[in-house]
């Protein structure tokens, strides 16, 4: 059943990871896209063996390599901004994904209480040293933090990473006080870029989505797009104060010879086009507890 919605009216867009993978990563997976709210995941659920670490006890410095600190820092403050805004105070902030701790670090010198959930015991540590914040290795889920107790939630880039975002959001709203806001940002997975590669894998006679990682980096479980968010948000009490779609990057990795050249292109111009309507690659919203 589609997490959200709860009905099992699925449709199936095709494998991802391992033989339907352009460079053979992770393992093959069949999936499906709700009909109803058009959440996309992998069905059978392939869990990693290991546990999360088998994902993510990895050095935090090479996983983030893409993402500078300084840039890191700076958007930290903006963020934390765009919360005083919303919120008209610096109260309460739970980091969920705190990964290396700067949006922790940049929350408690500006005057913020704080506390942050890393599941990646290697990138707690890291946090914790950094941000000199408390960091808590499970999920929201168990910590059994007070209900109202927060007065901002942050998932900066982590929804998508969730096995279960229905109940994670669940728990996030309980502990969100009423008036409380959070913020997310997902891969806008009916965007421009995952429709045209889906077309052009389909041009090529394969059967292969880029829909999700579910078993390779960057791990993305679940794929979101406005509507399934907008659902998810709404069933647990949740309202956009703030909605926007982007392009971002260019997402494909490149690779040599003539078709990889192309295909580096082919990303970059998508992603270009990406910037009309709302086709963009990434989805950001803050939204209110009402």
């Amino acid at each position: 059943q589609c997490p959200i919605c709860e009905v099992s009216q699925m449709y199936h867009l095709g494998r991802r990871g391992g033989l339907a993978h352009r460079a053979g990563l992770g393992v093959e997976c069949e999936v499906w896209r709700c009909q109803q709210c058009g959440l996309i995941f992998p069905n059978p659920m392939p869990f990693p063996l290991g546990g999360l670490e088998q994902h993510y006890g990895v050095d935090p410095h090479e996983y983030f390599e893409h993402h500078l600190r300084d840039d890191k820092d700076l958007s930290a403050s903006g963020l934390l901004s765009q919360a005083e805004e919303l919120i008209q105070e610096k109260g309460k902030l739970l980091d969920i994904g705190a990964g290396r701790g700067e949006l922790l670090r940049a929350a408690r010198t500006a005057g913020w209480e704080v506390e942050g959930i890393e599941p990646s015991s290697r990138f707690a540590e890291v946090a914790a040293g950094y941000s000199g914040a408390k960091i808590r290795s499970e999920p929201v889920e168990r910590c059994g933090f007070p209900t109202g107790s927060f007065d901002c939630v942050v998932l900066s880039a982590v929804l998508e990473h969730l096995y279960n975002p229905d109940e994670s959001m669940r728990e996030i709203s309980r502990i969100l006080r009423k008036g409380g806001v959070v913020f997310l940002d997902v891969p806008n997975e009916n965007g421009l870029y995952f429709k045209v590669g889906n077309f052009y894998q389909k041009l090529r006679g394969r059967d292969w989505v880029v829909n999700t990682a579910p078993t390779f980096s960057p791990f993305h479980i679940f794929g979101f797009g406005p509507r399934s968010l907008r659902a998810l948000l709404a069933k647990h009490g949740l309202e956009p104060l703030q909605w926007r779609i982007y392009p971002g990057r260019a997402m494909v990795p490149s690779r040599s010879g003539i078709a990889g050249k192309l295909e580096t292109v082919a990303a970059h111009a998508v992603t270009a086009l990406s910037r009309l309507d709302s086709l963009g690659t990434y989805i950001e919203t803050w939204a209110i507890k009402v």
